[in-house]
């Protein structure tokens, strides 16, 4: 879904709410045992800065993810994310439910994921966005590819282009 220049920064100028799957997009999709623990992720504190930013400039942040592990769930805590849903089967009808809560249209709400079970809330949102190792039929979908890769950066490149081109109100 390749768009000029000018069509893509008019999508992301009046975002009110960036969404972010964690696991492939927050994370470089490795998971670990850990004994005594459980289930890990590793999380990149530049996306976790890329994030901070967003919610400082005043765009509500939230995640919806497929998998559920107590890492994830301190990490969205640590960022201050209010809207987080774990072990959604499916993230539109999750979606639908947040757009209720705050009171915002879909085409004011972005997402970033990176898997086919992804594409409806992909289509679902104002803008999209995907790392590059999602599949060939996720980044065909996606308004924006991120260039640095999942759980390394990812998520603050789109969080920068974002900040670039947003404007409140």
């Amino acid at each position: 879904m390749n768009e000029d220049a000018e069509s893509l920064k008019a999508r992301v100028r009046h975002l009110s709410v960036m969404i972010f799957d964690i696991d492939g997009t927050l994370t470089d999709g490795r998971i670990f045992w850990v004994p005594n623990s459980g289930w890990t992720q590793m999380y990149s504190v530049r996306d976790g800065m890329g994030i901070k930013r967003l919610q400082e400039a005043g765009i509500e942040v939230a995640a919806i993810s497929g998998g559920d592990s107590l890492s994830a769930q301190m990490r969205m805590q640590s960022l201050g994310l209010k809207h987080v849903h774990f072990g959604s089967q499916d993230k539109v009808a999750h979606f639908e439910k947040l757009l209720e809560i705050l009171e915002v249209p879909a085409d004011r709400c972005g997402y970033m994921g990176d898997e086919v079970v992804d594409l409806p809330l992909l289509k679902a949102v104002g803008f999209s966005a995907a790392p590059p190792e999602a599949p060939d039929e996720v980044r065909a979908q996606v308004h924006y590819v991120a260039q640095k890769p999942a759980g390394f950066g990812a998520a603050r490149e789109v969080c920068e282009f974002i900040l670039r081109h947003w404007h409140k109100g």
